[in-house]
């Protein structure tokens, strides 16, 4: 995958964060119709931005904005 492309799938996960709490990333994956791999690099790129929160729940990461 581009690195564009990435940086483009991070805008579309911070857009469907804005103004939610806390998301699982295989429920924001379902929502936005990314792979599990395509989201989790996108919330690589956000959280290296220092844009979100990251958290793990039995498992399961969660994200949401700062």
């Amino acid at each position: 995958m581009e690195k564009a492309n990435i940086g483009m799938n991070a805008g579309h996960v911070w857009r469907r964060l804005n103004g939610q709490g806390l998301v699982s990333v295989p429920e924001l994956a379902r929502k936005l119709r990314l792979s599990d791999s395509d989201t989790t690099l996108a919330v690589g790129w956000l959280a290296r931005e220092d844009k979100i929160h990251i958290e793990r729940r039995n498992g399961i990461l969660y994200v949401k904005l700062k």
